[in-house]
């Protein structure tokens, strides 16, 4: 998702109606839709090798941190010490330090990603009727034609520039507010069980070193997907990926699939995990990447 910076036409007040609204709604349960989105179904663990498994981001483990370990064989040092007792006890402990890392180092079960997609379902349908809403309700504000949503003609206007002196269309400008309104609503929402199993727009880079991805701030050629499922503390050891969209035009409205570069970009970050399908979450429901 792209952040937009936008100049010349005045629609500010929009900014300071769609925080009062996103604050007041991300903590209030939403109401399921009743459109059927494609079921995944439960995810299976997947049985090939993990993708650099101790890499981290914001990755704290603690004790199993500080065990020395040699760069050159993987192997536990213990210090040295004159007495033997004291170095079983040091090895012994920097071992059960280890152990419980690895025991934290896990993927989400089945039931907990059913829980998680249900979640981003209904933050995405609801910050799409949100900023919608407070959109046509800002000082100077312009009523959609129908009342809810933006038609073709209404979706193709443009609002203002970008800091490159491109055009930006209302589509654009209001996909812009329900990506942050939505990443919001999943951050409130989803229960501490789950919350170091997930991360919101991380960059990712090929790393010839291990023929996976690492984390980076920014460059030419990565992948940078709009949420994320991961191991514990590590979004390297990545599980399932999704990514919002919020059709604006008729056309794709049923099938976000059909947006335009789409395909291309499900494609392009499947290659982050086979562990389950990448896809896509729209206000419709979830749309997986087809085979």
């Amino acid at each position: 998702m792209e952040i937009i910076r936008i100049r010349a036409h005045a629609f500010v007040p929009l900014i300071g109606v769609w925080i009062a609204t996103l604050f007041v709604h991300a903590c209030v349960p939403a109401q399921r839709s009743q459109t059927r989105p494609v079921s995944s179904g439960h995810r299976s663990s997947w049985g090939g090798p993990r993708i650099d498994s101790r890499a981290s981001f914001k990755q704290s483990c603690g004790t199993a941190c500080a065990v020395p370990i040699n760069p050159s064989t993987g192997e536990l040092l213990a210090p040295s010490v004159s007495r033997t007792g004291q170095v079983v006890q040091k090895v012994r402990d920097a071992a059960e330090a280890v152990q419980g890392f690895s025991l934290l180092d896990r993927a989400l079960t089945g039931a907990e990603l059913d829980q998680v997609e249900q979640v981003l379902r209904d933050c995405v349908a609801q910050a799409h009727a949100d900023v919608n809403d407070a959109y046509q309700r800002q000082e100077g504000g312009r009523p959609f034609k129908n009342g809810k949503f933006p038609n073709d003609s209404e979706c193709r206007q443009v609002v203002g520039t970008d800091e490159a002196g491109e055009d930006i269309t209302l589509a654009r400008m209001l996909g812009n507010l329900k990506h942050i309104a939505a990443f919001a609503c999943v951050s409130a929402r989803l229960p501490s069980s789950v919350r170091e199993h997930f991360t919101v727009e991380p960059r990712y880079k090929p790393d010839p070193k291990s023929n996976g991805f690492i984390l980076t701030k920014r460059g030419h050629d990565t992948l940078r997907p709009d949420f994320v499922v991961h191991g514990t503390r590590n979004a390297t050891d990545v599980q399932c990926v999704y990514e919002f969209k919020f059709p604006c035009l008729s056309k794709n409205k049923l099938d976000p699939r059909t947006i335009f570069g789409a395909e291309a970009q499900l494609t392009a970050y499947q290659k982050l995990s086979y562990r389950c399908p990448v896809a896509i979450v729209s206000p419709q429901g979830l749309f997986e990447l087809r085979p």
